[in-house]
């Protein structure tokens, strides 16, 4: 038996996620089905964690096991000559049965990206959330700070998540730029909840409008209560930047 990591990239638009369902494009129901044609048996493929319909990822981490003899340079060249265009694998790599791309993961690194204009730039929209009015960065920076460390996080949780367990650890967040007027709350944690950082992020615009002081973002988390955060913002700004291993900083 032999495990292979994989670094994954896919653009979400067109995905119901990224975990299998019946009857639904899924990324993972597209790499396995090709994953298995290569290998010649069922692969099931394991990821460091789930994205939600329209959430894309830049460097998902995934890992498969096999009884098959497989070159991993091979392997990589054959995925991405045979899998849809929304769906990259960078990079193939043997590694030890140690490794498990979801339980050895340490850090998680999301993007909400958003660029501000009275109108749709087309460039920009597929990648990017539109937003209607100037956004004061420097008041979401300071609302960021309340956000590090390890709390209750349930105020910024979707209703229907059915988890009991809302406690995660924040190691950062902030709002960088990552091209010409474009924008991203950048946030890192050991995990993450359903719709978490959209929710975060639509809280942090009503800082950024005015409609709530930088350090009453450390009210609203203490309060563990959904309707004193903001609005959930929509899914196709989130993407997965990267994943953290023992083995990285």
């Amino acid at each position: 038996m032999e495990r292979f990591k994989l670094i994954i990239q896919y653009d979400g638009t067109e995905f119901s996620g990224f975990q299998i369902q019946p009857e639904k494009r899924t990324v993972q129901g597209e790499l396995e089905k090709v994953l298995s044609f290569l290998v010649g048996e069922q692969v099931r493929l394991y990821a460091s964690g789930r994205t939600d319909t329209g959430v894309s990822a830049f460097a998902q981490v995934c890992h498969f096991d096999t009884d098959k003899v497989v070159d991993a340079k091979k392997l990589e060249v054959s995925l991405n000559g045979l899998l849809p265009a929304d769906i990259a694998v960078p990079s193939v790599e043997k590694v030890g049965m140690d490794f498990d791309s979801r339980f050895t993961a340490k850090k998680k690194t999301y993007q909400f990206r958003f660029y501000v204009s009275r109108y749709e730039l087309p460039l920009l929209e597929k990648q990017a959330v539109r937003i209607n009015h100037y956004a004061d960065i420097t008041l979401m920076n300071e609302a960021c700070k309340f956000l590090i460390g390890t709390y209750d996080f349930s105020s910024f949780v979707a209703a229907k998540s059915g988890k009991t367990d809302f406690v995660r650890t924040i190691y950062d967040a902030k709002i960088v730029e990552i091209g010409d007027g474009i924008f991203a709350f950048e946030i890192t944690g050991n995990g993450f909840l359903y719709n978490m950082v959209r929710i975060i992020f639509g809280t942090l615009l009503k800082v950024a409008y005015g409609k709530m002081k930088p350090e009453e973002m450390k009210s609203v988390i203490e309060a563990m209560d959904r309707k004193k955060a903001g609005k959930t913002m929509p899914a196709k700004g989130l993407v997965l930047k990267n994943v953290v291993y023992d083995d990285q900083n």
